[in-house]
């Protein structure tokens, strides 16, 4: 019978223990976690311990329930977005998003519409329009191995969508920031603003999430050579889902020194 000791909450303790062994592989992602009752037994407590540790792991995101089947372990491992090098993969004629899905070996699908609408007060100050102009959106649901995993929507200004041709789903080999590039108005700086925010009604029903897991909101703004505008992107993924990376190098610094 595996052991638990004070002082910390045994539902605490059990939690790390049924983690640790995920993370080994004795729960394969995908598996089911063995019931209440088995669990009980083996920990030598009440199914209410059991219930309140699984909880803490359903909060992570960790473990998923799925009504009348059981506890099931996260299919998709967390996968990483590296800021830094993801447009590199672009310019390679690959999406940033299938190179970070190929890392894990994960197959990556996505969806596309394409909407009109009125610049809100934060599109309007982002894309230096004014409020209420039309902007083209194009909105996509990212899947790793057919599980939701991301939303991402960008604006850009009819004007601009329409002279890139990017008004329709499919915008050929490289997307939208290779239609702007073929327009001139090619992406050249990127800002990004994270924010680590409650889900939307919408964003949770999307990502299949529990309640009160927070989600990544990263905001995106890409401007070209005259540092004006031409993107903005509002990517949206599950905190437990996703691992943001930032990398960069003080090599300067030690030249100069």
């Amino acid at each position: 019978m595996a052991s638990v000791e004070a002082p910390r909450p045994k539902f605490a303790q059990i939690a790390d223990i049924i983690r640790d062994r995920i993370q080994r592989g004795v729960h394969a992602p995908g598996s089911p976690l063995p019931s209440e009752p088995e669990l009980s037994r083996e920990f030598g407590v009440s199914r209410i311990t059991i219930n309140r540790a699984v909880g803490v792991l359903r909060s992570e995101g960790v473990v998923r329930v799925r009504r009348g089947k059981g506890v099931f372990v996260r299919s998709v491992p967390v996968i990483t977005r590296t800021a830094t090098q993801r447009y590199a993969a672009r310019d390679k004629g690959r999406g940033a998003y299938d190179v970070e899905l190929a890392e894990l070996g994960l197959e990556p699908h996505w969806t596309v519409t394409v909407d009109r609408v009125p610049a809100s007060a934060q599109a309007a100050d982002l894309l230096a329009v004014e409020v209420g102009s039309e902007l083209v959106v194009r909105r996509r649901r990212f899947f790793a191995n057919d599980q939701p995993v991301q939303l991402a929507d960008t604006y850009l200004t009819a004007e601009l969508a329409e002279k890139a041709g990017v008004t329709e789903p499919d915008t050929g080999s490289g997307g939208t920031y290779s239609r702007l590039a073929d327009v001139g108005r090619k992406p050249i700086y990127f800002t990004e603003d994270v924010t680590c925010r409650g889900a939307t009604q919408n964003e949770a029903t999307f990502l299949d999430m529990e309640p009160n897991q927070p989600v990544f909101e990263v905001l995106l703004v890409a401007s070209g050579k005259d540092h004006r505008p031409v993107a903005v992107t509002q990517h949206v993924m599950a905190g437990h889902q996703w691992r943001l990376r930032y990398d960069w190098s003080n090599q300067g610094e030690e030249q100069a020194e």
